[in-house]
């Protein structure tokens, strides 16, 4: 069969089975993941049987407890490279009880309002789940007549650092392929948006403040130093005067995100004089900005406030740091991936960075696969948020993309 006619069949088996696609996402989203607490073994359920209503065949379903399974299904081809990887998470976010009180819908009962999926995970990421299942199928229509290996894997547990998602995965599976896509959702202005060589690495930090737990009533007759209040002007000065050194990135032309007292905590109860409050940040790192560099600042900047005030004892906790690769721009994917794109929406989409962390890491950075890390449908911005959606149509795109794209690079 010639390419263009390969090309045809793609493209006619997605646009036939458009309202089933999105049907099988409204599955998804009915179907709860939230992390935490973290159990995937329903969602992933309705994804092993929809594979088999398409004819896939048999996945393995591999984890390191039974309660956060990852699927890994591997489409062979007649010489087996190159091998390409579609990767999402079933996780989601939870909805937060003050959150859900902002839900125009039920955010586990999927609806369908002018052309947008509203629910749970829609665009975070089971839109783009249910478009890389049906990228698939379609291409397994072509009945063998592909070259290269098409790799699915779907992971858990995305959305809590992927300890046993992605992470585990790489590390205790025999992962071989010579390029990733991730599906997270892109955009941020619009759906598509760009198509990104690079994520931001994170480093995460507590800053754990000492003080004089005692009666509140004798603070002012007994030697005392208030924790909470040495807290908030360290936290306080850090927004105002702390500085990292990087070099610029061209697809970040603001810098790295410093996001300071993700998470407060401080002191026990009324009557008792605070001797203990702390808080959490996370900070952003632009692809070049290592770890060590980062931590000398803040140890820096630390040590700064410690000159300025005696009494302030105060410990920096560094509890986790990635750093993240970017891809050259040259790969022959990321051209195809483009050219994908520019049939299916009438538009060639520039090189960008996605400004968060995705799995690409594990992917990328960790086990050595290039890596697009994040090229789906929705938005970042509704991700994480009440009233989160997807357009219906931006999963069927995704899906044709999808197929198009790994249909070049497994000829």
């Amino acid at each position: 069969m010639r390419k263009r006619d390969r090309t045809e069949v793609v493209l006619n088996y997605l646009e036939a089975r458009r309202e089933e696609m999105i049907d099988f996402a409204c599955q998804l989203i009915a179907t709860p993941s939230i992390n935490p607490p973290g159990d995937e073994r329903a969602v992933t359920g309705v994804i092993l049987a929809k594979m088999k209503e398409l004819g896939l065949g048999v996945a393995e379903v591999v984890g390191k407890i039974p309660e956060r399974p990852n699927i890994i299904y591997r489409q062979r081809g007649k010489r087996g490279s190159p091998r390409l990887i579609l990767n999402g998470h079933t996780d989601t976010k939870p909805v937060g009880e003050e959150d859900r009180r902002l839900w125009k819908t039920d955010p586990l009962k999927p609806t369908i309002v002018d052309g947008k999926l509203y629910g749970l995970g829609s665009t975070d990421m089971k839109g783009g789940i249910a478009a890389m299942v049906y990228a698939t199928a379609a291409l397994h229509s072509l009945a063998g007549s592909l070259g290269g290996d098409l790799l699915l894997i779907l992971v858990a547990n995305e959305e809590a650092r992927g300890e046993f998602g992605a992470s585990w995965v790489v590390k205790s599976c025999d992962i071989q392929a010579d390029f990733c896509l991730v599906a997270e959702p892109g955009g941020v202005k619009e759906e598509f948006e760009n198509l990104p060589l690079c994520a931001r690495g994170s480093l995460l930090f507590k800053a754990k403040v000492y003080g004089t737990q005692m009666h509140s009533s004798i603070s002012d007759l007994s030697p005392s130093v208030n924790a909470s209040v040495k807290m908030a002007w360290v936290l306080w000065r850090m927004a105002r005067d702390l500085i990292l050194h990087y070099e610029p990135h061209p697809y970040y032309p603001k810098g790295p995100t410093i996001n300071l007292g993700d998470f407060v905590k401080g002191g026990l109860h009324y009557g008792v004089y605070p001797g203990y409050a702390e808080f959490g940040s996370d900070i952003r790192l632009l692809p070049g900005m290592t770890c060590e560099r980062v931590k000398k600042d803040l140890e820096e900047f630390i040590d700064r406030l410690r000159r300025e005030d005696p009494e302030l004892k105060v410990e920096l906790e560094i509890e986790g740091c990635t750093e993240q690769k970017a891809l050259r721009g040259d790969e022959p994917f990321v051209k195809m991936l483009q050219e994908a794109s520019e049939r299916v929406l009438g538009r060639r989409l520039p090189l960008g960075g996605f400004p968060a962390f995705t799995d690409a890491y594990w992917f990328h950075s960790y086990a050595g696969i290039p890596t697009i890390p994040a090229f789906g449908p929705g938005l970042l911005t509704l991700a994480h948020r009440p009233n989160e959606y997807v357009s219906t149509e931006g999963i069927v795109q995704a899906s044709k993309i999808y197929a198009l794209a790994a249909l070049d690079y497994l000829e």
